[in-house]
């Protein structure tokens, strides 16, 4: 019983240190680099989960998300758009992949070297049937969900 007990409690505890968590403000690091990167954001809100840092914010009139490690080294940015700011054959592609109505359009940028991409975003029919697909900014398809 106190084995059954001690390992539920481990299961537990590895569950909640995977976690995003709320904080208040990043490392100085972290706040420089992002302050360089989005100067005028605002309603920054910070979350941390493991080393990396999150701000979800406003810039430019778009929500955004930008990913940091701890040492202010910028890992990725996800911008949330209209239908009508993305690419002519992003929504073109888009289009031809479903005849369901769009939903969301988010810009992917990363520090990786990675080519952007915009991830389209499908109503749902059903709960947990919502449809996602990749696209390259010349409407390439990276993948689909």
């Amino acid at each position: 019983m106190k084995k059954m007990l001690l390992f539920a409690l481990v299961i537990m505890a590895s569950l909640f240190t995977g976690c995003k968590q709320k904080i208040e403000q990043a490392p100085e690091e972290v706040l420089s680099a992002f302050g360089t990167m989005f100067p005028g954001a605002t309603h920054i809100e910070w979350s941390r989960q493991i080393s990396t840092f999150t701000a979800n914010f406003y810039h430019e009139q778009h929500e955004k998300q930008a990913q940091f490690d701890s040492t202010g080294i910028w890992l990725q940015t996800r911008t949330e758009m209209s239908i009508y700011e993305a690419p002519a054959p992003v929504m073109a592609t888009a289009r031809k992949l479903s005849d369901r109505k769009i939903d969301d359009v988010y810009l992917f940028e990363q520090s990786n070297g990675a080519a952007a991409y915009y991830m389209v975003e499908y109503k749902q029919e059903t709960p947990f049937s919502t449809r996602q697909i990749h696209i390259l900014t010349d409407g390439t398809i990276l993948s689909a969900f």
